[in-house]
């Protein structure tokens, strides 16, 4: 049997071959490294704890997972948002501008979504404070605060973000 090769050996290799990509495709299984299967900074569903910055960065809906952003995402999907306000303040010139407009809605939504949070700051901007909030059905509301075009205030710290440019464009719109 000396030169010749099992197909029992081929399946085996082609296997092995298999789980490599796969493994290099997919990354590093959680648990892989004795943390209990918790992935270092992961919760158990997957996603980033509270205020962790995973690989540089996180969508801001991903980075938030408190109730309030779980509420959001459901009242968008479910079209339960009755409202929304915004304001884009330069130094207290400007007011806030509140909307029930579904397209509107959709618009500061979707600019939302698109801010992407990319590490804690210890910078601070006090001459432009942004808040956008949104109004559900049930009459609870959610929203968030920034510094600037480019800080997200969450919790005790800030954020820095990017992404934000058509979300802070239609605010600045609306708000001027």
């Amino acid at each position: 049997m000396k030169g010749r090769v099992s197909k029992t050996g081929i399946v085996l290799v082609g296997c092995m071959l298999v789980c490599l990509l796969l493994f290099l495709a997919v990354g590093m299984p959680n648990g892989f490294f004795g943390d209990g299967g918790k992935g270092g900074d992961l919760d158990d569903d997957g996603t980033p704890k509270i205020g962790e910055v995973l690989k540089g960065s996180s969508p801001i809906l991903v980075f938030d997972k408190s109730e309030g952003a779980k509420q959001l995402m459901t009242a968008f999907d479910e079209g339960t948002i009755v409202s929304a306000t915004i304001l884009y303040d330069e130094m207290g010139a400007n007011e806030p501008y509140e909307t029930t407009d579904q397209d509107e809605i959709r618009t500061i939504y979707k600019g939302l979504k698109n801010i992407t949070v990319t590490g804690e700051s210890d910078q601070s901007v006090t001459d432009g404070y942004h808040f956008v909030t949104f109004a559900f059905e049930d009459g609870s509301s959610y929203g968030y605060r920034f510094e600037g075009t480019g800080l997200l205030c969450y919790g005790d710290g800030n954020y820095d973000i990017s992404g934000g440019e058509a979300l802070f464009g239609f605010m600045r719109e609306k708000c001027e």
